[in-house]
């Protein structure tokens, strides 16, 4: 199921070959109707080409619906679509070489078309959601309302999930068995179970997938898709603490002040505002801005610059839509004083976010009255014309990370301003513990060498690091960039800051071993729940937590037959090509937690597989322990006594939980997180 599900995601890869070649061979046939040119040659090959590709892609979709938690009847829809395309375009192949061509070709060919086209369009559904080609519906004018009291599901949560969830979890296209359309639906959850816990938004995926890491698989909405903002993430949490009810409505006056101000943000002051032409939303787009509807209740508009590069037309563009625009972030851009003041007289921008910019305490003069929350983080501004924009603005909250104001200008522009500022500090007094150093890759074992890369601590302090197991301190090696390491060695590291507490030291053993292992088939597969095969060749080891995404999880299946589906066994069995390298030892890092069924193995083989003939060349047992030993990690290993060519490893589970346990005499199962040369 690896292979199918890793050849199934160039489905999307390869469908456009067979498109494009469709269409100009259809072209090519028309212009060999009406200007009476002979194209048989080109129009002939253009059908073997469409075809064969047709096939290669169907086949590739049929494994991505297999693989990928897709289902519904929109997938339904356009693989039977995809299926009968296929088969038009065969038959239209098989024409071209008959006589048949001349009375039914050209109408067979219209009706491919036609079906290929309404085969595209379904998978650009399945692909963007239903609406994938609309521009968001505005009302032609609205009037915004301060609310006393609001039905948080209905006025915000579900507007937020109808526009960031639904396209990939409704009832033509599902993915983990979830749907989101309807209030039934978000109750029932999915294949991983409810999508929220009633006042408790920690332990809820509905308020917990958004947070997580883009590049991580369970972040959501996928990397690609339009992202739920951070006032959006909140107002789930919003929602989930207050009961995740959804019929109910709050008093905004039962909330507190930060999360007040995050729901009425969705409800401005009372004020009529046109909706925003599509040919101006239309010049946006094209210009690298992300467009979003701030709510189905008004007109306005939040928009994020997605490129790098900002110029007059680009503001020009934003101009056009200044009524409306209620959000701008143009972050990590080469916005510059000179720009901002082109946009200084956009009347209704409340949310202005210019963080990692080229803007300086010039620029801040040019700030629009109507700024609520301004974002300048990482940029090259200082005390003076902070206090000034304070003094001369509306400001509510003003976020100023890693900026030109020391400690001391800090707490007199707190002292002297009802805005709420943040500097990454909130209690001067006591002093706030810097975080702990974190190398960027959790890589900790190497077979050569091993580049090693800190995330910058919130702060931006100084990291000062040993490579010999002492302590850190201030006068200990600085970072100032990526190092590499070529042995085995305790990395221990700090970080520093004045007016900050400093961190906690953070240590991380680093073990060079003999290999990676790089040229191997695994035999056997993991267990649907954990199966994460890459894991076991990425030199990162996991911890206890057999959740953590790190372990895969064998168990033998009820159906498992010897000598039939040995896949199916609950052993790890993994054949390797030693590339003519030698090494001493193969070894594995296990886990057992008795009370999760968790046992570590039974045995380890290591057979030669050079020729035919396996040949059983090292084995050893493994002492079962008993009900009531501690949770635990561990690395077996076994000697490579034999020079081979091929090898293969055997990790056979134990078949029995141990006596008194509840499931006793059950199957255990057999957790393993790394396999490698020692």
């Amino acid at each position: 199921m690896e292979i199918l599900e890793y050849l199934g995601k160039f489905h999307p890869v390869v469908l456009h070959l067979p498109i494009g070649a469709l269409y100009l061979t259809f072209c090519l046939v028309l212009l060999e109707k009406f200007f009476k040119n002979n194209y048989t040659i080109p129009v002939r090959f253009g059908l073997l080409f469409s075809f064969t590709f047709s096939v290669l892609s169907a086949l590739l979709g049929y494994f991505l619906y297999l693989s990928d938690s897709f289902s519904g009847d929109l997938i339904d829809q356009h693989m039977w679509l995809g299926i009968s395309t296929t088969i038009f375009i065969g038959v239209l192949l098989w024409m071209h070489k008959t006589s048949t061509y001349l009375k039914y070709f050209d109408g067979t060919f219209l009706i491919t078309i036609i079906l290929l086209s309404v085969t595209g369009h379904f998978g650009g559904q399945i692909t963007h959601g239903t609406d994938y080609l609309k521009i968001p519906d505005f009302s032609e004018s609205s009037v915004e309302i301060s609310a006393d009291s609001i039905n948080v599901f209905s006025s915000v949560v579900m507007p937020i999930l109808e526009n960031k969830c639904v396209k990939c979890h409704n009832p033509n296209k599902y993915k983990g068995d979830l749907m989101m359309h309807s209030q039934e639906a978000i109750l029932k959850g999915g294949e991983r179970g409810p999508l929220f816990v009633s006042f408790d938004p920690n332990s809820s995926r509905l308020y917990n997938y958004p947070k997580l890491p883009l590049n991580d698989k369970l972040h959501m909405p996928p990397e690609g898709n339009s992202q739920l903002t951070e006032n959006e993430v909140e107002i789930l949490r919003i929602w989930i603490e207050k009961g995740g009810e959804f019929d109910k409505f709050n008093k905004t006056d039962s909330f507190n002040e930060i999360d007040k101000e995050i729901l009425t943000s969705f409800f401005p002051k009372e004020r009529k505002v046109d909706s925003p032409r599509k040919q101006d939303l239309e010049k946006l787009i094209d210009l690298d801005f992300r467009l979003e509807r701030n709510s189905i209740s008004n007109n306005y508009i939040e928009v994020k610059f997605l490129g790098d590069k900002l110029s007059s037309k680009h503001i020009s563009a934003l101009r056009s839509v200044k009524s409306q625009l209620i959000k701008l972030d143009l972050s990590h851009s080469n916005f510059n004083d000179r720009l901002m003041s082109k946009i200084s007289s956009f009347e209704s921008l409340q949310y202005l976010k210019i963080n990692d910019t080229e803007i300086t305490d010039k620029g801040l003069k040019s700030i629009s009255s109507s700024v609520q929350s301004l974002n300048l983080n990482n940029n090259d501004i200082g005390f003076n014309s902070v206090m000034t924009l304070l003094e001369n603005s509306n400001l509510k909250t003003v976020y100023l990370w890693n900026t030109n104001i020391d400690i001391d200008s800090q707490k007199i522009l707190k002292n002297s301003s009802t805005a709420s500022l943040n500097f990454g500090v909130t209690d001067f007094a006591k002093g706030v513990p810097l975080s702990s150093p974190k190398p960027i890759s959790g890589q900790t074992m190497f077979s050569d060498s091993l580049k090693i890369e800190f995330y910058k601590p919130l702060g931006n302090p100084d990291i000062r690091y040993t490579l010999n197991g002492d302590e850190p301190d201030s006068l200990s090696l600085l970072y100032e960039k990526p190092f590499t390491i070529k042995q085995s060695l305790t990395l221990k590291a700090k970080a520093f800051k004045k007016g900050w507490l400093d961190s906690k030291v953070g240590v991380l053993d680093y073990v060079k071993v003999e290999g990676i292992l790089k040229d191997y088939v695994l035999k056997t597969m993991p267990d649907n729940r954990y199966r994460h095969p890459k894991k076991l060749f990425d030199g990162i080891i996991g911890d206890i937590n057999f959740r953590d995404g790190h372990w895969n999880g064998f168990i033998r299946t009820k159906d498992y037959q010897k000598g039939v589906n040995e896949r199916n066994s609950g052993d790890l069995v993994l054949e390797i090509d030693m590339k003519g390298k030698e090494y001493s030892s193969i070894g594995f890092h296990s886990l057992e937690d008795i009370g999760s069924y968790i046992m570590f193995p039974k045995r380890i083989e290591l057979y030669d597989i050079s020729n035919s003939v396996e040949k059983l060349i090292q084995f050893k047992d493994i002492p079962e322990s008993k009900l009531g030993a501690p949770n635990l990690t561990k690395f077996f290993k076994i000697p490579i006594t034999q020079k081979a060519s091929k090898i293969k490893l055997v990790i056979k589970s134990n078949k029995k939980l141990p006596k008194n346990h509840p499931a006793e005499g059950q199957y255990a199962w057999l957790f393993v997180d790394e396999i490698l040369f020692l």
